[in-house]
């Protein structure tokens, strides 16, 4: 077996990562996802402590925004690992 197939699935996590067979997105989205809670947190209690009434749209409004938002976002990923989980398991019926 040539040593540079991508089929091969006994790999280091490092060649994985390297050759692209793991992405580094999706958990780059859950850390996005919780620095925009954070900051979605930081700007309501700026809200409040300045009397601003929008503090409760940011503290409800804002947090489901956020949340869909990157639902949406790390949905693509999960469909991508799918449909590799099925093309591995019609692989191994043929």
């Amino acid at each position: 077996m040539n040593k540079l197939d991508i089929t091969n699935t006994k790999t280091s996590t490092l060649t994985d990562f390297l050759l692209f067979r793991n992405f580094a997105t999706p958990v780059l989205l859950q850390l996005l996802f919780w620095s925009a809670i954070a900051g979605n947190l930081y700007g309501t209690w700026w809200l409040y402590t300045h009397d601003n009434w929008v503090w409760m749209m940011s503290i409800t409004f804002g947090t489901i925004l956020i949340r869909v938002i990157f639902e949406n976002l790390i949905l693509r990923y999960q469909t991508f690992t799918l449909l590799k989980d099925i093309r591995d398991k019609l692989n191994e019926a043929d």
